[in-house]
């Protein structure tokens, strides 16, 4: 049970990852989200933050860490993660379509 949960943390991570940076990159998202989503590097940038914290938890899971750094780190991944969504949030905007590129 151990090992697919991780598979699927590190599988979401790098999906994360992977997203964020073509939409950083290339302003594209994706299919769904196209009509949604204003500032497309605002959003890439939310979800690469969203993927590094969901890429250290898949990490902590398989090394050992000593229990008080883990609560420093903690702390300092849910900040992150929760700055990550909300520049998601910020990126589309709720009531306003965007314009198609081209």
């Amino acid at each position: 049970m151990l090992i697919a949960l991780n598979v699927l943390l590190f599988a979401t991570a790098f999906f994360c990852l992977a997203v964020g940076i073509t939409a950083a990159a290339t302003q594209r998202v994706l299919p769904w989200l196209a009509g949604k989503v204003v500032r497309p590097r605002l959003w890439g940038a939310g979800y690469i933050l969203f993927g590094v914290v969901v890429l250290y938890h898949a990490v902590v899971a398989l090394v050992h860490v000593d229990p008080d750094i883990e609560l420093v780190l903690t702390v300092v991944t849910t900040v992150t993660a929760l700055g990550g969504l909300g520049m998601m949030v910020v990126a589309q905007r709720a009531g306003r379509e965007a314009r198609p590129l081209a």
